[in-house]
């Protein structure tokens, strides 16, 4: 398009076709004098308005091309944000499921669907405040909750039990906060091996339930090497203790304090395997395990068993009776697969100064919960909050998400950063957990990968650029263009700063909303304990008001 420079001005020409068509008026006056020139003026008049049409065409055709070429496009990306409309459509304003934060209009998204989802959270960003605690205020579906310092539990276990009627255990080894909490309530891992003895019909899953839960207490790492020969080797030792005990000492002495007291006396171990290998227990099974062990416990060479049992030792040392969880898991005063039945919400409480301990209790608490659950035969949802997900290893769940799902197992992950996910559970797990969680709930992220991952999450969307062409002198015509490129809706660089929050929920564009926490929503704000690490209740100006 040629610049202004070397068009004929449309408003001079206007001008002076005006001018000449008023003196072509005055002067048939003279027509008597001069009878040519109000002809010729008359032309001239005529001529400029044509070329006023002319150039009002030109005008209008170039304002037509310009307003084509800068329109919105998807050639190079269709990415943008969701619309109020968009939001509508799905139901996201109704006041069912999870608590997800506001739009930027500051009207409150939920979620309600039966799938998994994600929180992604660095510390500091408040995951807590306008997540967990959200979701334990409003939430009427039975919960299970891995809650690392009790604040959760203080917080909202008198809205579970007054607002959504439910009996509330707080399994709690370490006794935090009992002056609030209570008692705490016990659980023995074992229980579902104990299940499969008692019950006749289910003696067959008896090993393979043993296997699991040795498999749970000493797992193969993320990236397996050639050591899961001395793994396995301690997981037999595993399988044969607790299968041992419970077939010949009873329910009562299946605990893994038992199992650990009798694996590190090796003279026991021997006299038991002893005692094992004449038993016709379960087809002779446990009779050929016994065989196996004691001839290697009894060999001339015994370095090979030693490195099994030291492996398995080391696996149930949480466990010993001198410390917090033995008392815990000497019994069961709830079991999961009743949430089923009677809502109700459980807290796993761990203490956060003594993780190494508590880490892999929570990781078998997890096992088992999951296990008693999918073993119901109703699809009658339970969600599962795992908060701090990263802080503790639940064997094959990213593996199993699927299939939770159709036992009506709702489990949200809550973790700091994606990176740790794939330390804890390997690379290939965190695939499989970003394409199994329907909603993924972003309050920040600072890992490069993190933040380039998430940028490519949001997809590309199509701009537009004017470009100046300026010649090889001042003399020569300036002239433009227009051209599309690809964008990043957000760069990597802008999810870091990101101070907002991004939702994703299945096939719908990615949301901007707006973090709110529930101190800022009545009658949460009224609801909710203080928390007990800073001894006040939390204050904040009211943005969501809720009707119950």
């Amino acid at each position: 398009m040629q610049s202004r420079k070397e068009q004929p001005s449309l408003f001079l020409v206007i001008v002076l076709t005006g001018l000449f068509a008023w003196v072509a008026w005055k002067s048939w006056a003279l027509q008597q004098a001069f009878p040519f020139i109000p002809y010729i003026l008359s032309f001239v008049t005529l001529a400029g308005g044509l070329k006023v049409i002319s150039l009002s065409m030109v005008r209008l055709n170039n304002f037509l091309l310009r307003r084509d070429a800068l329109r919105r496009s998807e050639r190079k990306g269709s990415a943008a944000w969701a619309t109020k409309k968009d939001l509508k459509q799905v139901g996201l304003y109704d006041t069912d499921g999870v608590f997800l934060g506001c739009d930027l209009g500051g009207h409150p998204i939920f979620f309600d669907g039966e799938c998994h989802g994600l929180t992604l959270a660095p510390a500091g960003s408040g995951k807590t405040i306008a997540f967990s605690v959200p979701a334990l205020c409003h939430s009427p579906l039975p919960m299970i909750v891995s809650d690392f310092k009790g604040t959760l539990a203080v917080m909202t276990a008198d809205i579970r039990r007054k607002k959504h009627k439910q009996e509330v255990f707080c399994v709690n080894p370490a006794h935090l906060y009992t002056d609030k909490l209570g008692t705490p309530a016990r659980y023995n891992p074992v229980q579902i091996l104990i299940d499969d003895w008692m019950n006749t019909d289910r003696n067959q899953d008896l090993i393979a339930d043993a296997q699991a839960l040795a498999l749970q207490l000493y797992p193969e790492p993320p990236t397996p090497g050639e050591n899961s020969f001395w793994r396995n080797g301690s997981r037999k030792i595993l399988v044969f203790a607790v299968v041992f005990l419970l077939t010949h000492d009873g329910p009562e002495k299946a605990t893994l304090s038992e199992v650990f007291r009798l694996l590190r006396n090796v003279k026991q171990l021997i006299e038991v395997c002893k005692t094992a290998m004449s038993s016709a227990i379960l087809d002779g099974e446990l009779s050929d395990m016994a065989a196996d062990l004691h001839y290697k416990l009894t060999a001339n060479d015994t370095r090979q068993v030693d490195s099994f049992l030291e492996g398995a030792i080391q696996s149930l040392s949480a466990f010993s009776s001198s410390g917090w969880l033995a008392e815990s898991t000497a019994g069961c005063d709830l079991r999961f697969k009743d949430l089923k039945g009677t809502p109700a919400t459980v807290f796993l409480i761990a203490d956060p100064t003594k993780m190494k301990v508590f880490a892999p209790w929570l990781g078998l608490m997890g096992w088992a919960a999951i296990t008693e659950l999918t073993r119901c035969q109703n699809t009658k949802p339970v969600f599962f909050l795992l908060d701090e997900a990263t802080n503790f290893r639940i064997e094959n769940i990213s593996e199993s998400l699927t299939g939770l799902r159709e036992f009506g197992i709702r489990v949200w992950f809550v973790i700091q950063e994606l990176e740790e996910y794939a330390r804890v559970y390997g690379r290939e797990n965190l695939e499989t957990l970003l394409s199994q969680t329907e909603v993924k709930q972003i309050f920040g992220a600072t890992g490069a990968k993190t933040c380039e991952l998430i940028s490519r999450m949001l997809g590309d969307q199509t701009l537009k650029s004017v470009n100046f062409n300026l010649g090889h002198n001042v003399n020569d015509p300036i002239t433009q263009s227009v051209s599309e490129h690809a964008r990043r809706l957000l760069t990597p660089d802008e999810v870091r700063q990101f101070a907002d929050t991004i939702l994703f929920i299945r096939n719908l564009p990615p949301i901007h909303a707006r973090k709110t926490g529930f101190h800022q929503v009545k009658p949460w704000s009224d609801w909710v304990a203080a928390n007990p690490l800073f001894g006040r209740k939390l204050k904040g100006k009211t943005r969501v008001w809720l009707k119950y």
